[in-house]
């Protein structure tokens, strides 16, 4: 989770390590939504690519469960040396509040930009912003997504769902604690707990996803949750388990090798209906499969080769949060500044890449000295603001 570090008496740099990757993934996966064909964004450069599907088919089904897996684990990590209340008042302060505010004050570009290139908006931007802000307005009700009128979450839906999660694990703790002695024992006996945890997410997915397809609009996106709140619960466990790692980093090669020949079967799957015919569940076992061997060889590499230390580590540990709030702005603001000079497929990219990680590394400099805006973005006051 980007809000909160990892810490336990000996410290896990390898979790920190695969939570900083797992949202650089989520930024540059946004930047390829701007070019990859046939997929709907908020704006679509005029170079799309059918190829670019291929690799975000691949990376698609295990990206976002790898974050709730990661802020389970960084749930069960703090909640364990502070009481409910004050784990609530934490996360709404570095979550809710930051989600509250950014969704208003760096998100409505990627609106704007939006209106421009899909509905045919000609005024200015700070009337559209002025509307934006305006409960109820009748500027573009095309989209409007609730009573708000304008107002969006877009990609800061997670710290919406996270902060709501919380609730919700905090509510069930007690519930957790009775269940957990069963599942540890299931996590210890791997032959018994990968196919428990297989055949949880598969129920899911058969019975859940056609009935509520995602939405990301929280009061209606039942699979979304039943999905996401499984993970976060599933991390939580994990962090906990006393041998889910070293058997993990024991069979590391197996979850590898068993990622890149189901993540391979898993692209035939999704192209050829004839795997559909006769039912939905043992396509579901691949592709749940799939997605949970890539998630276990990232731990068990990271574990191997990236539990230690390090000033990038550091960094990136209070720089993530911030970083993933203004990413999708940037990379949106970039691309629609200079698509009228139209540069060519491959100029454009590298322009709107080293845009978007500049713009990210430039705003969290400035956001880190100053006091309001560490508290707008969900961090730590600093040392020398107390």
């Amino acid at each position: 989770m980007p809000t909160t570090t990892l810490t336990t008496h000996n410290r896990r740099h390898d979790i920190d390590w695969v939570r900083t990757l797992a949202f650089l993934l989520l930024i540059f996966y946004h930047i390829g939504m701007y070019y990859v064909a046939d997929w709907g964004w908020h704006v679509k450069s005029q170079y799309q690519s059918e190829r670019l599907q291929t690799l975000m088919l691949l990376v698609n089904p295990w990206r976002m469960p790898l974050i709730f897996i990661i802020s389970g684990m960084a749930l069960a990590a703090v909640e364990r040396k502070i009481n409910a209340g004050t784990l609530l008042k934490i996360r709404t302060v570095r979550l809710l509040v930051p989600a509250i505010i950014c969704s208003y004050l760096i998100v409505w570009p990627q609106a704007y930009f939006e209106a421009v290139q899909y509905h045919g908006y000609t005024g200015t931007a700070l009337n559209f912003f002025l509307n934006y802000l305006t409960p109820g307005t009748q500027l573009l009700p095309k989209m409007h997504h609730s009573p708000l009128g304008l107002f969006t979450w877009n990609h800061l839906w997670y710290l919406y769902y996270l902060w709501v999660y919380t609730l919700v694990f905090i509510l069930l703790k007690p519930v957790l604690v009775l269940l957990e002695p069963a599942v540890q024992w299931l996590l210890k006996h791997t032959l018994l707990g990968l196919p428990a945890v297989i055949a949880w997410f598969v129920m899911i997915e058969s019975t859940l996803e056609p009935l509520f397809p995602a939405t990301n609009a929280l009061v209606d996106d039942w699979y979304n949750h039943a999905r996401y709140f499984s993970l976060l619960v599933l991390g939580y466990y994990l962090f906990r388990s006393e041998t889910f790692f070293q058997r993990l980093n024991g069979a590391r090669s197996w979850f590898l090798i068993s990622a890149v020949c189901l993540s391979a079967f898993s692209l035939v799957i999704k192209s050829n209906t004839l795997f559909w015919q006769w039912g939905r569940v043992l396509p579901l076992i691949i592709l749940v499969s799939a997605a949970l061997m890539c998630i276990f060889a990232i731990f068990a590499y990271a574990h191997r080769h990236l539990n230690q230390p390090s000033p990038v580590l550091r960094y990136m540990n209070e720089a993530i949060l911030p970083w993933y709030i203004v990413h999708q702005t940037l990379t949106i603001l970039v691309a629609s500044l200079i698509k009228p000079i139209a540069f060519g497929p491959i100029l454009e990219a590298t322009i709107v890449i080293i845009g978007t990680l500049l713009g990210c590394f430039l705003s969290y400099e400035l956001i880190k000295r100053v006091s309001v805006l560490r508290m707008m973005f969900g961090l730590k006051q600093s040392l020398a603001s107390r």
